[in-house]
């Protein structure tokens, strides 16, 4: 096992293990119940950590960790059936569920 990386949220740590998980990569996620120790405990020990399971997977997690965290590209839209601007990540109108 090798750790990959901290998170600042159990919630965050789920979303890019989950990601991770999708790729192919095992993964785990640790100390998602620490947060009460904060302060009794350092920060980086009670962080949600995401460990992966095999260390010659580490430079594929981290481009996916990184796909994650990039802004997504593109221009805003506007939904055909409702009007509705839209942010560019969307592919489904929010407001009437169109596709893009």
């Amino acid at each position: 096992m090798k750790l990959l990386m901290r998170c600042e949220h159990a919630i965050a740590a789920a979303h890019y293990a989950g990601a991770l998980r999708a790729a192919g990569i095992d993964c785990e996620v640790r100390n998602t119940m620490l947060s009460g120790a904060l302060g009794e405990i350092p920060f980086l020990e009670c962080a949600p950590q995401i460990w992966i399971r095999h260390a010659l997977d580490e430079a594929r997690a981290r481009e996916v960790i990184d796909q994650l965290r990039a802004p997504v590209a593109g221009e805003p839209w506007t939904c055909r059936q409702c009007g509705e601007l839209l942010e560019p990540q969307f592919a489904q109108c929010w407001r009437c569920g169109a596709a893009r």
